[in-house]
């Protein structure tokens, strides 16, 4: 029981979970400059390397991002009442949307201009009807559901959401329950079993798979925040080590076959459909549980250069996308060599949105959006920004 209250006590700000959430986060900015090597604008022939880094990053990163999502969830809902939670998740999720529709160009590939107007100065200076493009926000959209239904639940039946997090998982019950569950949501997620899950384009459009896959993740998440013993487990080496290195073969084996069928990672055949499902979907659970015990493993404190990078994730994130597409195609157009364009495609995608951060968010009331009311520096005069900062 001691060990336990210790425990307990430890995981109230457990920083290697913090690395995860923006070390995500940042690997989103690497896939999307390579996204540019799968299918080259100039017409060459895929670069395999860069189709062996992308699978394996894009397998386990963005169901990672929900099980922290979960996991956070879980521990903030002990300390404040859901119905504040949730009004902090709207603002802090919504307000990057809003941001996306205001202000960042959308990106057209399948035009000579690349980039074309934000929506609202759309609107503004065209009359262009607004479309609710989420770009690279889908997943944002998705969490704002999933705090929805649990803010729902906390009105319906507080006792359902006590009952999710107080279930302590075991590698049993994820075996046994977890990997069923999500074998059997596979062929909704990607219904020809390809690379890319069916998510959604649009505000309000709903892709059931894909939102069903991502939400287990996020309730093994909130499972997970008092499975004391689990996550001691997952800290083992020798479970995080082999679980690594053999699922780490699996997205990369999927690559191969997908790529020799006649039409790429389209699985015509029911039974190839489940081995490919089944095997992704395993591989995705194991690395998600491996990385998170590695991560656990290794990193048990704080720093300057951690917390840095916890706080510019967020806003790095929202702000990438075009900084890569311009700098990275540019540079492709060019013929420059390919690990150089991803190596300044990838810098750019994180010096550009820090520039914005530090010239523009950090003195405005959006670095509470990105960064909570209590790690920013700025203060207002305003009484009504006040009140509305306690929700932050």
């Amino acid at each position: 029981m001691d060990y336990r209250l210790q425990y307990l006590v430890m995981i109230d700000r457990l920083h290697s979970l913090d690395f995860l959430r923006a070390f995500a986060l940042l690997m989103g900015v690497l896939l999307h400059v390579l996204m540019l090597f799968l299918e080259p604008f100039d017409g060459s022939e895929p670069r395999l390397g860069a189709s062996i880094i992308f699978i394996w990053i894009h397998t386990w990163r963005m169901p990672l991002f929900m099980l922290l999502a979960g996991f956070f969830t879980a521990l903030s809902i002990q300390k404040r009442d859901v119905g504040n939670y949730a009004l902090n998740r709207l603002i802090r999720l919504g307000v990057p949307i809003l941001i996306l529709w205001a202000v960042i160009p959308e990106i057209d590939e399948g035009t000579n201009d690349l980039f074309k107007l934000p929506e609202l100065i759309s609107y503004l200076l065209h009359d262009i009807p607004f479309t609710l493009r989420l770009d690279h926000l889908w997943f944002l959209y998705y969490l704002l559901i999933f705090y929805g239904v649990l803010l729902l639940l906390n009105c319906i039946t507080p006792k359902a959401i006590k009952f999710i997090t107080d279930c302590e998982l075991s590698f049993f019950r994820i075996f046994v329950l977890w990997l069923p569950i999500l074998i059997l949501l596979s062929p909704l997620n990607k219904p020809t079993g390809g690379i890319f899950g069916d998510i959604p384009t649009t505000f309000g459009e709903v892709k059931l798979g894909s939102m069903l896959f991502m939400a287990s993740f996020y309730l093994i998440g909130m499972q997970i925040q008092k499975s004391v013993r689990f996550l001691e487990q997952l800290q083992r080496k020798r479970f995080w080590l082999p679980s690594l290195i053999i699922m780490s073969l699996v997205p990369i084996g999927l690559l191969g076959w997908g790529g020799m069928k006649d039409e790429p990672f389209v699985f015509f055949s029911v039974f190839e459909m489940w081995i490919a499902n089944g095997l992704a979907s395993s591989a995705t659970l194991l690395l998600v549980l491996s990385i998170m015990g590695f991560a656990m493993h290794q990193i048990s404190s704080s720093s300057r250069s951690l917390s840095w990078l916890v706080k510019l994730s967020y806003p790095i994130y929202v702000f990438h996308l075009m900084f890569v597409i311009s700098v990275s195609g540019t540079l492709m157009y060019l013929g420059v060599n390919d690990w150089l364009v991803t190596l300044f495609g990838f810098a750019s995608g994180i010096l550009g949105p820090v520039i914005i951060y530090y010239a523009i968010v950090s003195w405005t009331p959006l670095d509470w959006v990105f960064n909570g009311y209590k790690n920013s520096k700025y203060r207002s005069n305003s009484s009504f920004m006040n009140r509305l900062a306690k929700y932050l």
